[in-house]
């Protein structure tokens, strides 16, 4: 069922249980009014018709006139009875039907309202010179059924009516209500995989809409932007695999034309075992990249100075001519901080991503590498004075294959530095990016847990 029908359905019930709830109570309290009401007027005629029948002799002529008057007026459309000492009826309908106890009763408490099967009674013990009387006026309930029948079918057409016109309305509302759920469902089914790029046109409610809209939105950026970098990774993957392969297909061929010493046998192997390491350290990245070992907790303890001075001498041997000055601002008695449990392949990797790119970047100024204690942690500021990173593109660089604009004429991927940041959130290591275009950048790293 459609949540539109559904709505219809929904108001055109609570209508009617309302609907229903206070029709109850509206034939109640009419009901009881009425009744209250003829039991009031029962209680004016049955004093008119004791002083019609029973003062006669004690009247003159023009107060009997008077009585007689309002007695025809009142007692018109009323029955009457006037029972004696002896519960006969001396005056009025016959026979009889007021059951003994009743007479007593009213005998008892001088005035009662009472109900019969058929009638509405209203009765008064009236002391006379002529004796001791019980009046009784009655009125069929006949008369009160047909009042109240008419407001109950007055309450039965309110409530046919109502209920149609509310399932019209409500069905008219909700059809107003939903044409922006229809018209984004429409531009939903129109994207395919090939097309991600487009946006749901946000309705501007202000409403749930408008927020599942933009939600929708963010998620068809972020699934975009997945698409890029799975088709970005598979180039990257391609041409990294792509160059050690050839290499080692190519020295295989050539190899294989004639027959070669044994030291040209050994120098072969030598050359293909290198090239292996390659293809191994590339695995080791897409490992670390597809968070394969997420769940791995391989730590030793490392001396992180020791650390990086391994790094730099690798650095060096790959950029000649590189400059990397080291500050360690540690004293003798918080030489523990040096001393870190961490994962040795995956913090080397990340701080030779880090150290890597703020030489390569820095066009040949010296890169300043600072450790030092920060609130009782270990603080290590990488700064280079290179090309520097655009102000509105610093929030991306943490993305794979992510490359600023201006570093277009520097070779590189825009894979080793997500790499890196992925790897020091993994080892819960807080991490700080300052950096301004042309003049430099620094990153600062907080060694805050075990």
């Amino acid at each position: 069922m459609k949540v539109q029908t559904r709505l219809s359905l929904f108001c055109s019930i609570i209508f009617g249980v309302v609907f229903a709830i206070l029709s109850l109570l509206i034939y109640g309290l009419y009901y009881n009014n009425v009744e209250k009401s003829i039991y009031q007027s029962l209680k004016k005629t049955v004093q008119i018709t004791a002083l019609f029948y029973l003062e006669e002799d004690e009247l003159n002529s023009k107060d009997f006139a008077k009585i007689r008057k309002q007695f025809e007026e009142a007692v018109s459309d009323s029955y009457y009875q006037i029972y004696n000492e002896n519960d006969q009826v001396s005056y009025g309908a016959k026979p009889a039907d007021i059951p003994p106890h009743i007479l007593d009763r009213i005998r008892k408490e001088k005035q009662l309202s009472f109900s019969t099967d058929e009638f509405l009674c209203n009765g008064i013990f009236y002391e006379d010179n002529q004796g001791d009387f019980v009046v009784i006026t009655k009125k069929k309930k006949e008369d009160l059924n047909e009042q109240v029948n008419q407001l109950l079918w007055v309450l039965l057409a309110a409530f046919v009516i109502g209920l149609l016109a509310i399932i019209g309305l409500s069905r008219w509302v909700s059809h107003v209500a939903y044409r922006p759920f229809r018209k984004v469902i429409d531009q939903v089914n129109s994207i395919s995989t090939k097309n991600l790029d487009v946006q749901i046109e946000s309705p501007q409610t202000k409403d749930e809409l408008q927020d599942l809209t933009d939600t929708f939105n963010e998620l068809l950026n972020k699934l975009s932007e997945t698409f890029i970098i799975q088709k970005n990774f598979v180039n990257y993957v391609s041409h990294e695999f792509k160059t050690p392969l050839a290499s080692i297909l190519g020295n295989l061929e050539v190899f294989s034309i004639k027959d070669r010493t044994p030291e040209e046998y050994k120098q072969l192997s030598n050359k293909l075992i290198q090239q292996i390491y390659q293809l191994e350290e590339i695995l080791n990245i897409l490992i670390v990249i597809s968070d394969l070992r997420e769940d791995s907790d391989i730590r030793t303890q490392i001396r992180i100075d020791d650390l990086i001075w391994e790094i730099i001498s690798k650095i060096s041997n790959r950029y000649t001519g590189s400059k990397v000055r080291v500050n360690v601002d540690i004293l003798p008695e918080d030489e523990q901080l040096l001393s870190i449990n961490k994962d040795k392949t995956q913090l080397l990797m990340a701080m030779f991503n880090l150290i890597e790119n703020a030489v390569k970047y820095s066009q040949g100024n010296t890169v300043d590498i600072q450790l030092s204690k920060k609130e009782d942690h270990l603080c290590i500021a990488i700064a280079d004075k290179g090309i520097g990173i655009p102000s509105d593109q610093l929030d991306n660089i943490s993305k794979p294959f992510y490359r600023a604009d201006n570093t277009n004429k520097i070779q590189g991927s825009g894979i080793g530095l997500s790499i890196a940041l992925r790897i020091l959130e993994k080892n819960r290591i807080k991490y700080e990016i300052i950096s301004e275009e042309n003049k430099g950048t620094t990153i600062i790293l907080i060694f805050s847990g075990t």
